[in-house]
C-alpha cells in the first residue's frame, strides 16, 4: 500500500473548510472535515480511483481529482512511486479556473 501525504497548503485548505462551517455549526464542521479525511483514506489503496483533472491535463505531473463530501469538494492529488500526495482541497462551487491557478501555484 502507498503512503498518504498531505502538503501543508492542502491541510490549510482543509482547516479553512472546517473554520467556515464552524461559524454555522460545530457538528457540521466536524462531519465535513472527517468525511473529507475518510474519503482521502481510499487513495493509498486505490490511487487511480479518480480521473485525471481535466483542467490540469497539461501539467508536468499527472494530477487527479477525487470528488468528496457529497460532491462539495475535490481532493487534488498526484501519485509518485510510493505516495499519494494531496496538493489541495478545492470547493466545487468555485469557478473552475481558480482550481487551475491555485494548484499550479503550488507546484
Amino acid at each position: 500500500m502507498m503512503h498518504l501525504m498531505w502538503l501543508p497548503n492542502a491541510l490549510a485548505d482543509l482547516n479553512e473548510i472546517y473554520d467556515y462551517y464552524l461559524i454555522f455549526n460545530q457538528k457540521i464542521a466536524v462531519g465535513i472535515y472527517n468525511k473529507i479525511l475518510d474519503e482521502a483514506e481510499l487513495l493509498p489503496t486505490y490511487p487511480r480511483i479518480a480521473p485525471r483533472e481535466p483542467l490540469l491535463e497539461d501539467a508536468e505531473e499527472e494530477i487527479r481529482s477525487l470528488v468528496v463530501a457529497d460532491g462539495k469538494y475535490k481532493l487534488i492529488y498526484s501519485i509518485d512511486d510510493k505516495s499519494v500526495v494531496i496538493i489541495g482541497v478545492f470547493s466545487c462551487r468555485q469557478n473552475p479556473v481558480n482550481l487551475r491557478v491555485k494548484i499550479l501555484q503550488r507546484m
